[in-house]
């Protein structure tokens, strides 16, 4: 079978990953990245410069029409790039001539209907990001946009069937799109570093882990607040902060690292006490299944699909978002009981192993595309 992964970019890991899984179960995985030249930036050697390609012009001015100020972030989130998009998906279809295609979420739509069987594999929902909560240095929510979510709900209906990562998800095609559920099949994801050989050291340095490419975003002003309160209390305590944006400030005992590879990240995790992501959005949350993964407990935010991830009280602690208070609470809490938190984090290796991973997820994709083609272990792991 010829499967043809229709996507956006890394994704975090994910295109590299779900491809990787796919083409070990026997799959000949061929890969298109859908935006490839048509974002607003280009790079030239060292030198990132604006794309001025008429298309790219046109993308432009339809954001900034569509979203002002915020169009940067919202680039893609307007119909003309939609459309434009699907052409650019259109082409590359015929050109390839899959069996069946699988499609990273619907920025755009696999073209004519249904010209070749897809199936799409969902983060997140356009509705979810709509009914996000304003918060401060971060884009305002996805305005609503009949055009939109017309050609959205269309490549839901014509689908062969969908595959998600999370419940969350599953639930909001089904309430905002009216999806039949028996369409929907939550196949989960994985952890995109996990344990190796020398990963795991003698004894866990008293240090907090937060890992999220943009600081802002995911909640790490409340983190800094929150970690200032825990250090009065925990004065050795310290805050290993892996993340592509500087914060404006460090607390004592905080140090940003900057973006890591596998391997240092790997060690990382092998090392801290516990793992500390208070994110304010979020489409699924891969950190947290790498840091289970290295038995550390997690502490996060109750929304999207981290409380399916993350179980309250057993693997880690939950908080309200924007709690810096309820956040330092949660930190304390498990830097006063080492015992407790290794408890957690033995759960939490064992939580990963039994519900997730990206065999995993592949092996439920193919029981769908391709019955009888995923081995029947990785279905089970």
């Amino acid at each position: 079978m010829r499967l043809l992964y229709v996507h956006y970019g890394p994704q975090s890991g994910v295109t590299e990953a779900i491809t990787r899984a796919l083409a070990a179960a026997r799959v000949d995985v061929a890969e298109v990245n859908a935006l490839d030249g048509l974002l607003w930036q280009r790079r030239i050697g060292p030198a990132v410069v604006p794309n001025a390609r008429p298309a790219v012009v046109r993308a432009v001015v339809a954001a900034m029409r569509r979203h002002g100020a915020s169009w940067k972030a919202y680039y893609l989130h307007t119909t003309f790039a939609f459309d434009r998009v699907s052409a650019r998906v259109a082409a590359e279809i015929r050109r390839a001539r899959p069996d069946a295609v699988v499609q990273a979420g619907v920025l755009f739509g696999p073209g004519p209907y249904p010209e070749v069987p897809y199936w799409l594999y969902l983060d997140h929902t356009r509705a979810l990001a709509e009914r996000y909560e304003p918060a401060a240095g971060l884009p305002p929510p996805i305005p609503y946009e009949p055009g939109w979510r017309a050609r959205e709900r269309a490549v839901y209906r014509n689908a062969a069937g969908i595959f998600t990562m999370s419940e969350v998800v599953r639930s909001s095609l089904a309430g905002d799109y009216g999806v039949d559920p028996a369409r929907v099949r939550v196949v989960g994801a994985g952890p995109n570093v996990e344990p190796g050989e020398g990963d795991a050291p003698a004894a866990r340095e008293r240090a907090l882990l937060f890992v999220g490419r943009s600081f802002v975003p995911k909640g790490g002003r409340d983190l800094l607040a929150a970690f200032e309160r825990v250090r009065a209390a925990h004065p050795d305590a310290r805050l290993w902060i892996v993340s592509r944006d500087p914060p404006d400030w460090l607390p004592p005992g905080a140090e940003h690292l900057g973006v890591l590879d596998r391997r240092a990240l790997a060690r990382r995790y092998a090392a801290a006490s516990f793992f500390v992501l208070p994110t304010l959005r979020e489409c699924f949350g891969l950190s947290f299944l790498e840091a289970m993964a290295f038995g550390v407990p997690c502490i996060g935010t109750r929304i999207e699909a981290i409380p399916e991830i993350v179980a309250d009280g057993e693997t880690g602690l939950l908080v309200p978002p924007r709690d810096p208070g309820a956040l330092a609470e949660a930190m304390a809490a498990l830097a006063a009981d080492p015992a407790r938190a290794r408890r957690m984090g033995a759960a939490g290796r064992a939580r990963v192993q039994a519900r997730w991973g990206w065999p995993r997820a592949a092996a439920l994709m193919l029981d769908a595309i391709a019955p009888g083609r995923a081995p029947a272990a990785a279905r089970a792991g």
